[in-house]
């Protein structure tokens, strides 16, 4: 029988049954990851995948056993806890004994014992608060310890709630200008596409991409009218269906619920490319600004980077490839708008 073959999003390579195996206990896929195989009908994540259902178990098994390695209460921890209890016990009965043993002392050791009374108490009362500090400490770190953290290592990734999201609509030219790349990555993306179909080799598909290289005001034009004609679409459907809030003046821009909930959904890819990034530069953190240009119809047809010390890295190039592929934003009226996010990025 066959071995099944494997296939990754934005990536044309095959992989085993082993490699992807490799790939989840590295923490270079999650379970929110996609797979396909051929036995499949689409897409789907790794957690929904038969094949790796047992594997992701084994995962999450040895991530439980460092939390639990890491909080003290692994099996070593508690054996080495109880033995120490038993030779404090043992201890203080020799000490007992010893006391009886030496009766005829009793007087001198009453008295001595009157004399340092005081200085017992407060050695005792040291002792107590010094333990109750510790026992806090030690409560303290346990319940900071995340057991996500420790699966994806030491990287953890916020918003500056300072400078917080910005959100604005784009000059007419700058629009113009993007809206250009889009046409013309889209027209790349067809060539290659057809290429591939025709199995054409790739020096043929870099000539016939040469091709498209300019962009006519008649087709800019017809692209930005295809946009707004999707949002009026939607926007007729809905008063149909009994809404308003498009019909009365219409939504023309991304609003802050709308951008935090996109946020929110899709931290993890963000996550993932700073665990990516560790990986080549241990001290790589700090603010990373990015700019988002969202299309009406809610997809993101470009990032830039805005923070100079993370040009041209690993971080960078990570980015930008999973919010232009991976991330959706609700759509609306107008044809394009920009989300600024001040991601902080810190390593423990």
């Amino acid at each position: 029988m066959d071995e099944k073959v494997y296939f990754l999003t934005n990536d044309n390579r095959e992989y085993s049954h082993e490699e992807i195996t490799a790939l989840i206990f590295a923490g270079k896929l999650v379970k929110r990851s996609l797979i396909w195989e051929k036995s499949l009908p689409n897409w789907i994540h790794l957690e929904e995948c038969a094949d790796f259902i047992d594997i992701f178990k084994e995962y999450d098994r040895e991530a439980e056993e460092k939390f639990k390695k890491a909080a003290g209460k692994d099996e070593e921890t508690l054996k080495k806890r109880e033995m120490k209890k038993m030779f404090d016990s043992v201890s203080e009965e020799e000490i007992k004994t010893t006391t009886d043993w030496k009766y005829i002392f009793k007087w001198i050791v009453s008295g001595i014992f009157i004399l340092v009374l005081p200085f017992i108490y407060f050695a005792i009362s040291n002792l107590v608060r010094t333990g109750h500090i510790f026992e806090e400490s030690e409560e303290e770190h346990i319940e900071s310890i995340n057991i996500n953290d420790l699966k994806y290592r030491s990287g953890l990734i916020r918003i500056d709630e300072v400078k917080g999201v910005a959100i604005k609509r784009v000059e007419r030219n700058e629009e113009d200008k993007i809206l250009q790349e889009v046409i013309l990555q889209m027209r790349r993306e067809d060539a290659e596409k057809k290429q591939k179909e025709e199995k054409k080799p790739e020096k043929s598909i870099v000539r016939s991409s040469s091709l498209f290289d300019k962009v006519s005001d008649e087709e800019l034009n017809a692209f930005r009218q295809s946009l707004l004609q999707k949002t009026g679409g939607r926007r007729v459907e809905d008063k149909a269906a009994g809404g308003t809030a498009f019909a009365q003046g219409g939504q023309i821009e991304l609003t802050s619920k709308q951008v935090n909930e996109v946020l929110k959904q899709n931290s993890s890819t963000i996550r993932h490319c700073y665990e990516r990034a560790l990986k080549l530069d241990v001290g790589i953190r700090g603010r990373m600004e990015v700019t988002l240009h969202i299309l009406g119809n809610g997809k993101v047809a470009k990032v830039v980077n805005n923070t100079p010390r993370f040009k041209g890295t690993e971080m960078e190039r990570c980015v930008d490839e999973m919010i232009r592929t991976r991330w959706q934003f609700p759509s609306f009226e107008g044809t394009m708008t920009t989300v600024t996010v001040p991601f902080v990025l810190t390593a423990q």
